[in-house]
Order: structure tokens, then C-alpha cells, then sequence
């Protein structure tokens, strides 16, 4: 069967892998550059930027020996003193168990005191936790409330999960929320700033002229860059561009290069135009040995952190 439509991202997001996953953030300016003797001895009279400072370093392993115990230890006196940022990484300590045991229920109090004290990240997690009911009772729409005030402060990820609320995808199943064009202009911000999941879905409403003009030259951009990041769903999407000669020439090759790398990441989307190619006998084994060399090559470069086109 021929595919003949390109695809958002999966619907969904993994939300409560999102919290497990929340980035814990260095601090900034001489906290970032002291000496771990400087820095302790800030920490030990209760600097809150040194104590948060020296909790990251034990967490990753920075220039010390890494100790969930001594990080968690570091971060919750961090916390207490009101330092909002601090709140929401303990906040991910207790989703991950990390240095203390697993608690959803204190994570959620804890992004929630964050998110009083005006952090973004800290706002954007207590949104997960109000939209999918973890550690708190489900309140669908308080969490788009702070995914939308930590999408102005600048975050992200917050950006497009709202984008994905409003163009009827992600974690909520209810089309009353579907809003296009403000679907399309936070998913711009965030695609702006290079978070790639934005840059699909974005690349998907230019496609479709969902919010914005149909716009087939703006979604080949918007699926490239993806796609060229490793993006497994992109890259099934600039695939079907390739395949379809929308906003280029028909290349069944590129298409396939594009298939087989999306199928390798295990995208179903991918896998099945991959399979389509293969059931159809749509190239010649010579095509198809062209097509999977780009594809290494590709691997390659993306490895060594360079950019390929085509």
C-alpha cells in the first residue's frame, strides 16, 4: 500500500518519563567555576547557589566522585531554603528515586513550590503532574494553565506540550482544546529554540495548512532539520516527502534512506513505508544498496555530532 499522508509525532507524550528524565541545570556565574573546596565551604555556611552547584556535581559525577546520597543531601538543604530551582530537581530526585526513595505525591509538592516561586521547569512538571494525575488529582485544565505560564517563561518543553494540546495530540483526548494557530505559534517558539519534537509537529501543520498557510517548502524545512537531529518520526516524514514529490522532486532512494533510518529507531510509521518498499519491489536491489549506504553514512556523521542532507 502506497503511504499518501505525512504523520505528527506519536500521539502522546511520555509524561511521567518526562519527569524521570527532568534536567537537573548547573548553576550559573562563580558557582559554576569555583573550586570544589571554595564551593563547600559557601555550601557549609548555607549558600544556597553553592549548595544546589554541589549537589549537580555529586548527581553527574563532576569533578568528584558521583553519590546520589551526598547530591540528594545537598539538594534537599538547597530546597528548603525556598531556592526554586533546587525544589523542582529534588522534585526529580523523588520521581527517579534518586538518592532517596521513589515519591511521586512529594515530587508533585515540591514542582509545586517551584512553580509558586516563579522556576519554569518547576511549572512545566507540575503541568505533567495535573494533566496525568501523578502524585496529584488529575486537573486538566490548572496543568495547561502552568505548562502555558512556563511556555511564556521561555521553556520548551512546556511549548510544546501546550502546542500539542491545542493541535489535538499528546495526553489529552478532548477536542475542545484544539486551537490551531496557537497550536502553530508555540510550536514555532520551541521549534525556534531547536527543540525538535516542535520542529515535526510544526513541520506537520505546514503540511496540512492546519493554523497557518499550507505550506509545503516550510515543512520539508521543518522535517530536514528534524530528521537531520536523528528524529525517528521525522525522519518517516521527509521520507514520505521525498516519496509523494511534495515540496521536491520525487527520489525514491532519498526516500528510502530516510525509511530505513526511521525504521532502524523503531518508528512505526518508518517501519511500515520501510516494509512498503520492500513488499512492492519499489527499487532494485541496486537502489536499495545506494539508499541503506546513505543511511550509514548518515549514522556517521550524526555520531560524530555533523549535519547531512538530502
Amino acid at each position: 500500500m502506497k503511504a499518501n499522508r505525512l504523520f505528527q509525532s506519536r500521539l502522546g507524550i511520555l509524561l511521567v518519563a518526562a519527569l524521570a528524565c527532568a534536567f537537573l541545570r548547573s548553576a550559573v556565574g562563580a558557582e559554576a567555576e569555583a573550586g570544589l573546596e571554595t564551593l563547600t565551604h559557601s555550601a557549609e555556611g548555607g549558600d544556597v547557589k553553592a549548595l544546589h552547584e554541589l549537589a549537580v556535581r555529586y548527581a553527574n559525577g563532576e569533578g568528584v566522585s558521583k553519590d546520589a546520597a551526598k547530591a540528594a543531601d545537598y539538594m534537599q538543604r538547597a530546597a528548603e531554603q525556598g531556592y526554586a530551582i533546587a525544589e523542582t530537581d529534588l522534585g526529580t530526585y523523588y520521581t527517579r528515586g534518586f538518592g532517596l526513595p521513589k515519591d511521586l505525591r512529594r515530587a508533585a509538592g515540591l514542582y509545586r513550590q517551584a512553580a509558586d516561586h516563579g522556576d519554569a521547569l518547576g511549572e512545566y512538571c507540575l503541568g505533567i503532574c495535573l494533566v496525568k494525575g501523578v502524585g496529584l488529582d488529575t486537573n486538566i485544565p490548572e496543568g495547561i494553565k502552568w505548562w502555558r505560564r512556563s511556555a511564556e517563561a521561555g521553556q520548551v518543553e512546556a511549548a510544546h506540550a501546550l502546542g500539542q494540546v491545542l493541535m489535538g495530540t499528546g495526553p489529552i483526548d478532548d477536542t475542545n482544546y484544539i486551537d490551531y494557530p496557537e497550536a502553530a505559534k508555540w510550536l514555532t517558539r520551541a521549534a525556534e529554540k531547536n527543540y525538535v519534537p516542535a520542529m515535526n509537529n510544526l513541520g506537520f501543520l505546514y503540511q496540512m495548512g492546519w493554523g497557518v498557510d499550507k505550506d509545503d517548502a516550510q515543512a520539508l524545512k521543518w522535517y530536514r532539520i528534524a530528521a537531520e537531529q536523528g528524529d525517528a518520526r521525522a525522519e518517516a516524514n521527509l521520507g514520505l516527502m521525498y516519496q509523494e514529490g511534495h515540496g521536491i522532486a520525487k527520489d525514491p532512494v532519498a526516500a528510502f534512506k530516510w525509511y530505513v533510518l526511521s525504521s532502524d529507531q523503531g518508528d512505526s510509521i518508518g517501519r511500515h513505508c520501510y516494509q512498503d518498499f520492500i513488499d512492492n519491489q519499489i527499487l532494485t536491489e541496486e537502489q536499495m544498496a545506494v539508499a541503506r549506504k546513505q543511511a550509514d553514512e548518515f549514522k556517521a556523521t550524526l555520531h560524530n555530532g555533523q549535519r547531512a542532507g538530502n
